[in-house]
This record gives structure tokens, sequence and C-alpha cells, in this order.
């Protein structure tokens, strides 16, 4: 197991309008504040949806487009950066459910758009965690070392 205590540096409220896309707006907020790294938690309503799920056997995520109108009923995750390149890397799930009730969830993945309206909070911290890419798995990991 690895850890990391940290402290907490603020709390981001952001509001992502109807047609954007969840991961691309997140990302772009974090450069424009050069946010160091945080919790990601989020609700409110998608058009589309892409939520992937890792295929241990090929090592990659298999991806379900759902195209239709659906509430957020939970998303979480956190904001890192790639250690080699500094690049954001934003790990959320996403639980959406449709008009009956049904749900679906997953990895967020590009493609997912918002449709009313998206209401995400960042609690980010004071240092910067980092993801190091995995090669057995082909995944960037946190490191907490």
């Amino acid at each position: 197991m690895q850890s990391k205590f940290d402290e907490l540096k603020g709390v981001h409220f952001l509001r992502l309008i109807k047609g954007e896309d969840v991961l691309e707006s997140i990302i772009k907020y974090c450069k424009e504040k050069s946010l160091t790294s945080g919790a990601i938690y989020g609700l409110g309503a998608v058009s589309k949806a892409s939520l992937g799920y890792y295929d241990l056997g090929t090592k990659t995520y298999l991806e379900n487009k759902f195209d239709f109108n659906a509430e957020v009923l939970s998303c979480t995750g956190n904001i890192s950066k790639n250690e080699d390149t500094n690049d954001y890397i934003p790990h959320i799930h996403m639980i959406i459910g449709d008009v009956e009730g049904n749900t679906f969830g997953g990895h967020v993945l590009p493609g997912t758009i918002i449709s009313v309206t998206g209401e995400f909070t960042i609690f980010e911290i004071n240092s910067t965690i980092t993801r190091k890419k995995d090669e057995e798995f082909n995944l960037y990991f946190l490191n907490l070392q």
C-alpha cells in the first residue's frame, strides 16, 4: 500500500454548461487555475456519455456510449498529473440514470457531454500528486511515494 496525507488548499466550484465536455472542461479549468491535485465530485445531466470498462485481457478501456439524456447520479474521482509530461490526468467514474431508473456506470471518457448543467467540486490539496505508467496494466497509477 502507498499513502499520502495532505491538507486542503481550497475548494473549487464549477458549473459546466450545455454542450461542454466533462473531461475537457475540468482539465481546462485546472490549467487556468494551476491547480495542484485533488478530489472531484459532481452531479448534473448529460446528453451523451462515454463510459469505459477496463478489460484486463486487452489492457484497454472498452467504451460504452450512451446517446440519451441522463441524470448524473454520482460522479467521483481525482485529478493528478502525469509525472513525465506534467499533463493533468482526471480519473473520474460516473453513474448515470435513464428515464426508467436504469443505471449505467464506468470510467468517464472523452465525449461525455453536459445537457443541462454539470455541478462539480474540486477539493484541492497543497501538494501535487503524480501518476506513473504501470507497464503490466498499461495504466497510469497514483505515485504516492
